[in-house]
């Protein structure tokens, strides 16, 4: 698949690690984002400095967050395509999902990319490492193409009657 990255492929971006990497990733696991609607997109900001705790309503800290970076994966037609910028805030951010990871969660994407980073994801979630916010509607996901995506991180949003 011919993906045009939106940063140098061997930048290290945001305490996420080489953008080539996180592209390589995605494209590995391409199929399940085939039935994303272009501008679909999911956003990964670390939790350390974002003042974002389990538990606690996200009004309280969207002044935290403005100085984060942010890896943003975001649908093209022509698959998803890694970038970083600064985080804007929450109501700013353009994205539908959001995950805030801790620094062992990061490390261990990181570490798990030229592997099963999906799983890691999923077990991080699961452990608390990975917080998991979903900035959209049901409906609005469902239509933009999620299913797949989130039914491989054990998030099946549509429950089991559909």
């Amino acid at each position: 698949m011919d993906v045009e990255l939106e940063a140098a492929p061997a930048a290290a971006s945001g305490g996420f690690g080489a953008l080539a990497r996180w592209q390589a990733m995605l494209e590995r696991h391409a199929e399940l984002f085939t039935d994303m609607l272009p501008g679909s997109a999911v956003g990964f900001v670390a939790r350390a400095g974002s003042g974002i705790q389990p538990g606690k309503h996200v009004a309280g800290v969207v002044e935290h967050c403005r100085d984060l970076d942010m890896m943003k994966w975001c649908a093209t037609g022509r698959g998803m395509v890694a970038s970083t910028l600064r985080f804007p805030g929450f109501e700013a951010a353009a994205v539908d999902l959001l995950f805030v990871a801790d620094e062992a969660a990061l490390a261990a994407l990181e570490a798990s990319l030229d592997g099963d980073a999906l799983s890691t994801i999923k077990r991080r979630i699961r452990q608390g490492g990975i917080l998991f916010f979903v900035l959209r509607t049901k409906y609005e996901l469902q239509d933009a193409g999620y299913e797949d995506f989130l039914d491989t991180l054990g998030l099946a949003f549509l429950g089991a009657c559909r």
